[in-house]
């Protein structure tokens, strides 16, 4: 069913100087209301089903997909934004010879689309755009 999201358990909190947030605004909002660590790096699956309410095998595929784009596999740890020391040392590289394909991060099979946010032929589409939320 549908979960009150900005309630006591789950406050909004700002994040803070040393927290790590990306142009999601689903990963963002689930960081905010501390559905996922507030800091940013997370272990996913749990977050997906508790936080979006999400099947266990969507909440899986999803994860699966996020560690395609930017993902520690040692640690189960991934990064909602930018690469970060947080989510431990990379592995290592795979032996030579082998095929592998490395995205930069999750963001790289999501669209240029927000509401909140200019494209980014147009400018940072990672900074909040207080015009473009006010029209809404």
């Amino acid at each position: 069913g549908l979960k009150l999201v900005n309630g006591a358990a789950h406050a909004f909190i700002p994040a803070g100087p040393n927290d790590i947030r990306g142009p999601c605004p689903a990963l963002n909002t689930l960081a905010y209301h501390g559905y996922l660590p507030r800091n940013g790096i997370v272990r996913p699956a749990l977050s997906f089903i508790v936080g979006l309410n999400l099947g266990n095998d969507f909440a899986k595929f999803l994860v699966y997909q996020a560690f395609l784009m930017n993902d520690n596999p040692i640690t189960n740890l991934i990064s909602i934004g930018l690469k970060s020391p947080l989510t431990g040392p990379d592995p290592p590289k795979p032996a030579q010879g082998c095929y592998y394909i490395q995205f930069a991060s999750h963001i790289s099979h999501i669209g240029d689309t927000s509401m909140t946010r200019v494209d980014a032929h147009f400018g940072d589409q990672a900074v909040f755009n207080e015009t473009l939320f006010q029209r809404l």
